[in-house]
């Protein structure tokens, strides 16, 4: 389909061609190394979300394809993906990955659940059998460090 578009005065400037195909796909086209680094730091999270990043930006598939293959509602995987990328990117994800193996074994598995998994203080509480007070203590304490941290490096956040 082709039309012509009117210039700023008025007149016929050009034959614009426009194909409906690429037009109806509203998906955004991502740059190359934003989609290089996400793909290498999904390599932080658990196996199922890592595989569901890797579906939609290595392996090219839609949200709507993964959630026909996997039975599930398409809003549903949208939300994942959403929720997986911005995890991933977080400067939080990668102040803890580079920082955990100094961490008692408590305050690392409690920044496992709560960081890069995503639960809730009150799911890490019940994953890890620890009272609400002591996921809450190591995570104001993760908070602290990162904060810290955040404020000596010369760049947004840590990584």
């Amino acid at each position: 389909m082709s039309r012509a578009m009117p210039s700023r005065a008025g007149q016929i400037s050009e034959r614009v061609t426009w194909d409906p195909d690429e037009g109806a796909d509203l998906r955004r086209r991502r740059a190359g190394a934003w989609v290089d680094r996400v793909l290498d730091r999904s390599a932080w999270l658990p196996p199922s979300e890592r595989t569901l990043v890797e579906s939609v930006f290595r392996d090219g598939r839609t949200a709507v394809e993964i959630a026909r293959l996997s039975n599930a509602d398409a809003r549903r995987v949208r939300r994942r993906i959403r929720r997986a990328v911005d995890r991933a990117m977080s400067p939080r994800l990668a102040f803890v990955m580079t920082s955990r193996a100094a961490w008692s074994p408590t305050r690392r598995r409690i920044a496992d659940l709560l960081v890069i998994e995503g639960l809730s203080m009150r799911g890490a509480s019940d994953r890890l059998g620890v009272s609400y007070h002591t996921v809450r203590r190591h995570k104001d304490a993760i908070d602290a460090l990162f904060a810290e941290a955040s404020a000596r490096s010369p760049r947004r956040g840590v990584a």
